[in-house]
């Protein structure tokens, strides 16, 4: 028999004082806004949240980036935006003393990152590249194969070399496109070397920047993202909980199937779940949703639809958990999204660097 939740739990926010928030997907997705997320966010941030966004895209700069969010809406105080490319330099700024020079490759938010942290950027084509202390590498719509060949030979030669991140594609209206990360596998194969380390999701530098910004301990910070594979990872790997929220990316089945380690604390359709009842999916398990004939969780129709989500996904995880199987085919999940009313992202947005 069919348990009912006998009382709906505080919100969300309720439980943390600030947010680390992904862009593309969660936010916006291209130029426009995610519906919901802009008023969602507003409302957050007017209730004394904090919110950081924290983005792996490391060729812009956080002014341009700032500059997006209040074009959309967003309000103008009460958040900050932090970067791959600002992780990396912070990162380097911890080892080298100020003023030290650094290779800069990739678009204007590396070399300005650079500059933020004290330290001095030099073009990886001039004189005085040979003799930096380091070598930057994140995405740039310039970048030539001369920048990666030269890269490569200082990389080869020895030179400690940080990427932003290894984001293979980043979406378009052409679809995907070659990433940070199909570039730094460029200078990799040709140097025979590995990156001294990686700033971006899902290491935990970039969220531990965020945090910094934010001021608030582990237990307060909350991640938002619409990715298990650098979102959710990533706040694993900083000790931070999260929501995933399915306008983005991710779609329903990934999440029933994810691994333990790549499972949100939350799960919801979109942003507005920040101001909303906090639903654990674990502490829904399987009293409030059944098994149908197509292999796949059937939650009560009485249920509001968060709790639907959450009783859907509670279930797919106990069942793997317990070696159970759940069905593979991607169309009825979509049935179930249809159901909930979850509006996610067509699936030409593949792998984002935006976000």
């Amino acid at each position: 028999m069919r348990q009912r939740a006998l009382s709906r739990p505080p919100t969300l926010l309720g439980s943390y004082q600030g947010v680390v928030c992904d862009l593309d997907g969660v936010v916006y997705r291209g130029a426009d806004a995610v519906p919901s997320a802009i008023s969602s966010l507003n409302d957050s941030i007017g209730s004394g949240r904090r919110v950081v966004f924290a983005t792996n895209n490391a060729s812009r700069e956080p002014g341009v980036v700032a500059e997006h969010l209040r074009s959309l809406g967003l309000g103008p105080d009460g958040w900050s935006v932090a970067t791959s490319a600002q992780a990396a330099a912070q990162h380097l700024r911890g080892e080298l003393a100020a003023g030290t020079s650094v290779v800069a490759v990739g678009g204007p938010g590396v070399t300005a990152a650079l500059i933020e942290f004290g330290l001095e950027p030099v073009t990886v084509g001039s004189r005085g590249a040979a003799k930096a202390a380091a070598l930057v590498q994140g995405l740039g719509s310039e970048v030539s194969w001369t920048d990666l060949a030269t890269a490569s030979v200082l990389v080869r030669e020895g030179m400690r070399w940080v990427v932003t991140n290894r984001d293979m594609v980043v979406p378009s209206d052409r679809g995907s496109l070659p990433g940070n990360g199909a570039l730094v596998d460029v200078v990799r194969t040709a140097s025979g070397t590995d990156p001294h380390f990686v700033a971006g999701k899902p290491g935990p530098a970039l969220f531990e920047l965020s945090r910094a910004v934010l001021g608030t301990g582990r237990r307060d910070t909350l991640v938002c993202g619409d990715r298990l594979d650098t979102d959710v990872a990533g706040a694993h790997a900083a000790g931070l909980d999260s929501l995933l929220v399915l306008s983005g990316v991710t779609s329903l089945r990934d999440v029933a199937l994810a691994a333990p380690l790549l499972r949100p604390t939350y799960v919801a359709a979109d942003l507005r779940a920040l101001l909303a009842p906090a639903l654990r999916p674990m502490e829904y398990r399987s009293g409030l949703c059944v098994m149908s004939a197509r292999g796949i969780p059937e939650p009560p129709r009485d249920l509001e639809p968060d709790e639907q989500l959450a009783a859907a996904v509670g279930l797919a995880w106990w069942i793997v958990d317990a070696g159970g199987q759940l069905c593979p085919d991607p169309e009825p999940w979509q049935d179930l999204e249809d159901q909930l009313g979850v509006g996610r992202v067509s699936s030409r947005h593949v792998v984002s660097e935006a976000g």
